[in-house]
């Protein structure tokens, strides 16, 4: 039978192993409600009772000084609570849900919020750039489906691959704002993250295309003048693809020769939005007199599609829409260079998929060969 030595806010009790557990009283948890203990196991021994004497005071101080966990929250129950308070982009917020249902969660989990340490987030990290399967280390097969077929070459042995370090580190972010907060709502005293080894933001890697395959690009394009405005335009500027997409006509000044990037459109779960800027920044950047003359000529060309029909562009139409008066906006992910209208695929990236805006990367059509050329002063500025 145990017995229990009790204290005004704590006890000591004896396990039948002869171990003794330390309890000590911390309030009402926060989540759940309910009476919140923080418990301490000493080992049985000659010196047993009195390092839990110690502990017991320990313990006590701690609470006193708000330096113990008031929560027995888990880190999944923090991450809910957090993303219902945190204002994001909906395409960021459902990334970071993402993120966590596949890495976070299946880790770290059932982990209680005050049982954190900086370790365990080392140790997290080191799996993730182990496998992003998060295996067990024994051989099995990558099935290309989880419903019942034939496998082909499609079904392969597992093998590990790292986590991209971006994508680890934007798990690092969501974590460490998750506890920030637990630390605000006083469930944590200090933010065990904190004294972890932070993954090291990955070194930009640009890959723009040759001038060949730029070449090969505008010329698939012109296949469909619509497209191929919408490819020069990605070249000339840099513009992220949600940016291209949101771009309207009074964005642009063709008497002054420049544009203007205010918002972008974003997709997500299949619905098509309009959000601010990655950045949240408005730019304006000068065009080349090339640039104006295309954009002039798809502008004419918009009003005679819409005038064919009966309609006028809308007040506020897109540059670039499947609607006949403008009026809505091109989905982002088909529109990329890298995909035709016609299905056909282009190997070739260009350069604002992969590092866009800087440098002020521009595409010069009057070079012989198509060739790249980084523009500085008042021909390439962004204002």
């Amino acid at each position: 039978m145990a017995r229990r030595r009790a204290r005004d806010r704590g006890e000591i009790e004896e396990l039948p192993s002869g171990s003794l557990r330390v309890t000590v009283y911390a309030g009402v948890d926060p989540l759940t409600k309910r009476r919140h203990r923080i418990r301490e196991v000493i080992a049985a021994g000659p010196t047993a009772a009195a390092e839990a004497e110690k502990a017991l005071r320990r313990l006590l101080v701690q609470v006193d000084e708000q330096r113990s966990p008031t929560t027995a929250a888990t880190v999944e129950q923090l991450l809910d609570r957090h993303f219902e308070l945190l204002e994001v982009e909906p395409s960021t917020l459902a990334t970071y849900r993402s993120l966590a249902t596949t890495h976070i969660v299946p880790l770290l989990g059932k982990q209680k919020v005050g049982a954190l340490r900086a370790a365990v987030f080392d140790s997290f990290y080191a799996e993730l750039r182990r496998c992003r399967a998060h295996c067990d280390r024994r051989p099995y097969t990558e099935h290309r489906t989880d419903r019942a077929h034939e496998c082909d070459d499609r079904c392969r042995p597992h093998a590990c691959r790292p986590l991209a370090k971006s994508t680890i580190r934007q798990i690092h972010v969501i974590l460490s704002g998750a506890l920030k907060r637990a630390v605000r709502w006083r469930w944590l005293s200090t933010n065990p993250i904190e004294h972890a080894e932070a993954p090291q933001q990955p070194a930009s890697n640009p890959q723009p295309p040759s001038a060949q395959e730029a070449a090969r690009i505008l010329n698939e394009a012109w296949a469909d003048p619509d497209w191929a405005v919408l490819v020069w335009l990605t070249m000339v500027t840099g513009f992220r693809r949600g940016e291209l997409c949101a771009l309207r006509w009074r964005h642009l000044d063709l008497v002054g020769g420049v544009l203007a990037v205010e918002r972008s459109i974003a997709q997500l779960n299949g619905r098509t939005c309009e959000k601010d800027t990655k950045t949240h920044q408005n730019r304006r950047i000068a065009l080349d007199p090339e640039t104006l003359a295309l954009l002039a000529g798809h502008r004419q060309l918009c009003m005679d599609r819409a005038a064919a029909v009966g309609v006028d562009l809308a007040p506020d139409a897109f540059m670039f829409s499947p609607a006949v008066d403008g009026g809505g906006a091109t989905q982002p992910e088909p529109s990329g260079p890298g995909h035709c209208p016609t299905g056909r695929r282009l190997e070739a990236r260009t350069y604002a998929d992969n590092h866009p805006t800087t440098p002020d990367r521009r595409w010069s059509p009057t070079n012989a060969g198509a060739s790249w050329r980084v523009t500085r002063g008042d021909d390439g500025r962004t204002h």
